[in-house]
């Protein structure tokens, strides 16, 4: 209905405008959701309030011919995000959490040090984006609080080692997927063409390398210092308990890595029967992995910590266990509801796909230059006003590359471009469901880790494009490096200067 129309662009624009100003997650997207339902049924006042309840059902059940199907792999990711946060305080009131900070003080003893712990966390856990976010959480906040970083600073070094990590990675549910997508566009082999396009990636290699300086030089942008520790209720037990040993966390989180890598593996060979990495990962449940991993490991940190957990506590340890995840599910049914709408009831990243087409086509600018820049922007913000990157690859991979090929322009470079943006505006939107996890792994709020972090993406963004531009006009990737590295460390040194600690 709205394809065709900037009218596609109202949604996403208001929502994203509506978190800025009012600092509201849930409302903004509720609201995006209403605008949507009153632009698709304007005419039937009913059928639009039906519509927003179909919608947001819909992230729990599909009604069909047949009968009822329910969305498991929606309802198995809020039942580990529920579990996480059992095992968290489990840890806690068990005294494993108090134990691990003691042991860790004596070798990690500054904030610099705990975040990049951080940092090599979120790049060892690669083989998925969820995976990553959840769980490196887990293992680092505790030692970050002892250290007195904030949470929205250990929320951006999860976000900026999840997704340009995995992307980076060939052997990760994001490179099967991208695989997929190149086996349905072109006739090359596909993992050479991903491998390839990793070299060409600035924005994932930049990302990284600005989480890199933000911790060596402990860069605290504005939006940074002036929002911290933002809606942080959790407590965690970090007294220390007679008997109390470190491996009543060590193990629990140890078991989630091991029997989730190792559930997301095999649900991959069941399904494909392949024993490649690449096969198994790109047929993996990935839902199923994270809620039956996170089960044994629950059921695994009960058992060893029985002994230290009296019974009237169990009831408290539930209670506020599922009470600190509530926000970030009812968020993310949100995010998962608007989804959909956006992609497809109003088409937006279509819109904008055939705009960018149009533009491309008829610009007299160098198609070298042009192409592989306005790949970057126009992936970038389609990604961020969808929330989703990987529904980004889709549109704009066959897109680009047909325009790449039409005008004698490297195929490489432009997948790489398409790649980069997608992955800049997953990171920068609100309604990203890696934003949200990011979040919730570190314990902030949503809000407050899309306000501090997107100054720093952003930055990175604008030196990839710069990049793209000067490798799309020099045919070099490796000139794009040049010019990119120095203006990383030019731009993030002087942030050094007025912003470090």
């Amino acid at each position: 209905m709205y394809a065709h129309s900037a009218l596609s662009l109202v949604v996403p624009v208001v929502t994203i405008a509506l978190v800025f100003f009012t600092r509201r997650v849930v409302l903004s997207l509720f609201l995006g959701i209403v605008l949507a339902s009153i632009m698709l049924h304007y005419q039937h006042p009913l059928d639009a309030l039906i519509y927003v309840y179909k919608r947001i059902a819909s992230v729990f059940y599909e009604s069909t011919s047949s009968g009822v199907v329910i969305n498991a792999q929606s309802l198995y990711v809020f039942g580990f995000l529920f579990m996480l946060g059992i095992l968290t305080q489990i840890m806690s009131y068990s005294g494993g959490i108090a134990a691990f900070v003691q042991w860790a003080r004596k070798r990690v003893r500054t904030q610099r040090g705990s975040e990049f712990f951080a940092f090599i966390a979120g790049i060892v856990v690669f083989v998925d984006d969820y995976f990553n976010a959840l769980t490196v959480g887990q293992v680092s906040k505790s030692l970050n609080d002892a250290n007195h970083s904030t949470r929205e600073r250990l929320a951006y070094i999860i976000d900026s080692t999840s997704a340009p990590i995995c992307i980076l990675m060939p052997i990760s549910s994001w490179g099967a997927y991208i695989i997929m997508q190149f086996n349905k566009n072109f006739e090359t082999d596909s993992f050479v063409l991903l491998f390839s396009s990793i070299w060409g990636n600035y924005y994932a290699w930049f990302a990284l390398l600005a989480v890199f300086f933000t911790i060596l030089w402990q860069i605290n942008l504005p939006a940074m210092r002036q929002n911290q520790n933002v809606g942080v209720s959790e407590h965690l037990d970090l007294t220390p308990h007679t008997g109390a040993s470190v491996w009543l966390l060590i193990i629990p989180i140890l078991a989630l890595l091991g029997f989730v890598a190792g559930l997301i593996f095999y649900t991959g060979y069941l399904e494909s029967g392949e024993l490649s990495f690449l096969g198994m990962l790109g047929h993996t449940d990935t839902g199923f992995s994270l809620f039956f991993g996170g089960l044994g490991a629950l059921l695994l940190s009960l058992a060893l910590s029985v002994r230290h957990i009296t019974l009237p506590n169990y009831a408290p340890i539930l209670k506020t266990g599922i009470a600190s995840m509530l926000p970030a599910c009812l968020i993310l049914v949100l995010a998962w509801a608007i989804g959909p709408i956006i992609k497809e009831d109003l088409s937006t990243g279509v819109y904008l796909a055939d705009l960018s087409k149009e533009f491309l086509e008829s610009s007299a600018l160098n198609p070298h230059i042009t192409i592989v820049v306005v790949s970057f922007g126009i992936s970038g913000f389609i990604a961020f006003c969808t929330g989703t990157s990987w529904a980004t690859f889709a549109i704009m991979i066959p897109i680009a590359s047909s325009l790449a090929q039409a005008n004698g322009i490297d195929l490489v470079l432009v997948i790489s471009a398409v790649l980069s943006g997608a992955v800049y505006g997953d990171h920068a939107s609100p309604i990203s469901d890696t934003t949200i996890l990011s979040a919730t792994g570190a314990g902030c709020s949503v809000q407050s880790h899309f306000i501090t972090q997107l100054p720093y993406v952003s930055v990175v963004a604008l030196i990839a494009l710069v990049s793209f531009g000067v490798a799309g006009g020099l045919d070099s990737v490796l000139w794009g490096y040049v010019v990119g590295l120095l203006l990383m460390f030019g731009v993030f040194y002087g942030f050094k200067r007025y912003y470090g600690d």
